[in-house]
């Protein structure tokens, strides 16, 4: 389907991994300025961390331009895995084509490997109940989400890293965030993501009232909070290295992207003869924080 009128941009296949989704990240700027269609033909896969930061995209485009952000041919079985996900509950796309309610995915026992995304608000109440429930929703499905990692430590393990970063979403981002978790299949390995973003002032604001801190760049400063109990709010935080911790126990993998600054700690390949944190800065802009966690089996 083409939108006459319209300036279409082609999103390209970038949806795989946290690190290749900066293609589409790249486009933002242009898509904001030229209120550009987007055409989602292209897209072939989808994974938990570029589901929820293409939701954050929308959702800064509807409050830059006043206006729902437009998709045009998005692929059946996209369309499908982003419905099941709750994707345009959040009401900030406009979906010219619609699919009939017997083409999509029916929530039944065999797709329970999930988490939809769910809101976390930025009131610390309203924040607690949904965290809650998130965590109870977790539980009753850990078994088969975590199927190639099952046992009581490990969910514990998952919900304390559920409950650590979406309480960040309320204490520190000063905006509403989303999160999401699936297990999936790519290539031959089974990956469990679980991914927590918002749109906020981002960890370098966050920070920026602790002048007794010394970092070279935004990638520097996101390793200190994750490694260190620094806090923005107070002397001592302990939240992002318990997380970390909980990762390392896991040997699995951390990506946090804030502003124009990431950060990739690889456990699941950590030795002492090898780097396993990798920094970036000089990226582009987005907004706020996104955090994903991933096992590998």
């Amino acid at each position: 389907m083409s939108v006459p009128g319209n300036n279409i941009i082609i999103i390209p296949d970038r949806f795989r991994d946290p690190y290749i989704f900066e293609n589409v990240l790249s486009l933002q700027s242009r898509i904001f300025s030229e209120k550009a269609v987007l055409d989602l033909s292209r897209i072939a896969f989808m994974e938990p961390y570029s589901m929820l930061s293409f939701l954050l995209m929308g959702r800064d485009y509807m409050r830059s331009n006043g206006e729902k952000l437009k998709l045009i041919n998005v692929p059946v079985h996209i369309q499908q895995y982003l419905t099941r996900m709750d994707f345009f509950e959040s009401g900030v796309f406009n979906m010219p084509e619609v699919l009939k309610d017997n083409m999509m995915f029916k929530r039944n026992a065999s797709s329970s490997r999930l988490l939809e995304i769910t809101m976390i608000p930025n009131k610390e109440r309203q924040g607690v109940d949904v965290i809650s429930s998130v965590i109870a929703l977790f539980r009753k499905r850990a078994s088969i989400i975590l199927k190639y990692w099952m046992n009581d430590s490990v969910t514990d393990y998952f919900v304390t890293v559920i409950s650590e970063l979406c309480q960040n979403i309320f204490e520190h981002s000063l905006d509403t965030g989303y999160m999401a978790m699936q297990t999936y299949r790519s290539g031959n390995e089974n990956i469990a993501r679980l991914v927590i973003s918002d749109s906020g002032i981002g960890i370098l604001k966050s920070f920026s009232s602790r002048d007794d801190l010394e970092f070279t760049g935004g990638a520097e400063l996101i390793e200190m909070a994750l490694t260190t109990p620094i806090s923005s709010k107070r002397e001592f935080g302990y939240g992002l290295c318990q997380v970390n911790s909980i990762v390392e126990k896991l040997k699995g993998v951390v990506f946090i992207r804030s502003g124009e600054s990431s950060l990739t700690a690889l456990y699941d390949r950590k030795d002492q003869n090898s780097k396993y944190i990798f920094h970036r800065n000089g990226l582009v802009q987005f907004n706020g924080t996104q955090i994903s966690i991933s096992l590998s089996a």
